[in-house]
C-alpha cells in the first residue's frame, strides 16, 4: 500500500523528505521503501551533487540577486 502511494506521488521530482511529509510516515521507513523499490527498478532515486560538483555559477548570482532586492 505504502509503495503505490510512492509510485504516485513520484509523478513529479520529489525528496524524500517530502514524500515522508506527505504521506504522514516517518523519514527512516520512507528511505527504507524507497530503497527496495529502487532496487526493484520501480523508482529512480537521483542523488544530490556532490561538495566537489562545480556549483551554476549564474544560477547563485540569481538568487543572491533575488535575496537582496527583497
Amino acid at each position: 500500500m505504502e509503495q503505490r502511494a510512492i509510485a504516485a506521488l513520484c509523478h513529479d521530482l520529489l525528496s524524500i523528505a517530502e514524500i515522508s511529509a506527505r504521506l504522514h510516515l516517518p523519514l527512516g521507513v520512507i528511505r527504507v521503501l524507497v530503497g527496495d523499490m529502487a532496487e526493484e527498478r520501480l523508482v529512480v532515486v537521483y542523488r544530490p551533487a556532490q561538495a566537489g560538483d562545480r556549483l551554476d555559477l549564474t544560477l547563485l548570482e540569481r538568487v543572491l540577486y533575488g535575496l537582496r532586492t527583497i
